[in-house]
């Protein structure tokens, strides 16, 4: 694991994404656990093994795996522990195209009222109104908030900053979570033994939210990102404007997010349709 944990230290020092970089961590650390021999002395042979227990996964997932390997073993390759690179032959398999889900008003409606705690609360409708990254909500001190301008500096991929905004109902529930804390910890979300909240941890409490207030769907706090953009869009948003708020370099990024969902197509096409 030496050179697992060297990689993963200089990958933060890079800047990379909290979220990233558990991601890494927990992939290399089950791969580690797999091997027979030392990390450096893989071959392809032993990576095509490792992989092809997770052929029954969905395409995405077993991408990301090989996004991380090849991560690992070309930062492996860059400081010369090693003079060849088991990866290189290993095929990333194109992933089908679809669109990206989001929620129903209903839906989220729905987790609002089964979002219990101040906390939980505070964290859903900073999510669904900001359209930020759950690494980037985890990674949210307290002095990053501007509650008079409803806006948040949020340090995005690449280590790179971004003014965001929150609603009114944002607000309303981080000023309640906030007058319950009485510690001096500068994160803003925090679990019951007072230390910064994990992505994993954020991510297992949507999903039991939702799962609480009948929500058929696995619901991620991706989807919550999914369904701000999408809502800005129906609402007449500017593309640009919407790349901006995500984080996006590339407008291409952006309409993905942007497909005008089923029940919103049929209203507009009987508001046009000519008869």
């Amino acid at each position: 694991m030496r050179y697992v944990k060297e990689f993963l230290t200089a990958r933060k020092l890079d800047g990379l994404a909290p979220g990233t970089l558990d991601q890494y961590r927990m992939e290399l650390k089950k791969f580690a656990s797999h091997l027979d021999k030392p990390t450096i002395d893989t071959t392809t042979n032993d990576l095509r093994g490792y992989l092809i227990q997770f052929n029954e996964m969905a395409q995405r997932t077993v991408n990301r795996k090989i996004s991380t390997l090849k991560a690992f073993y070309s930062w492996l390759i860059n400081e010369e522990y090693i003079e060849r690179n088991p990866t290189k032959k290993i095929k990333t398999p194109r992933e089908p195209a679809s669109l990206p889900r989001n929620l129903s008003h209903e839906d989220v409606e729905l987790l609002r009222w089964h979002s219990k705690s101040p906390r939980n609360q505070a964290i859903m409708e900073l999510l669904v109104s900001s359209g930020m990254r759950i690494g980037e909500l985890v990674s949210l001190d307290r002095n990053d908030l501007s509650m008079a301008n409803r806006q948040i500096r949020v340090t995005g991929k690449g280590n790179k900053e971004r003014l965001v905004f929150f609603g009114p109902i944002a607000k309303f529930c981080l000023i309640s979570y906030l007058n319950t804390r009485k510690d001096d910890n500068p994160a803003l979300f925090t679990n019951k033994y007072g230390a910064r909240l994990t992505v994993r941890s954020v991510e297992m409490q949507i999903k039991d939210q939702a799962r609480k207030a009948g929500i058929k769907d696995a619901v991620t706090p991706h989807m919550l990102r999914h369904t701000f953009a999408s809502g800005m869009y129906e609402q007449g948003a500017d593309i640009d404007f919407i790349a901006r708020l995500l984080g996006h370099e590339s407008t291409d990024t952006t309409r993905k997010y942007t497909h005008v969902n089923a029940s919103a197509m049929a209203q507009m096409y009987d508001k046009y349709l000519v008869s």
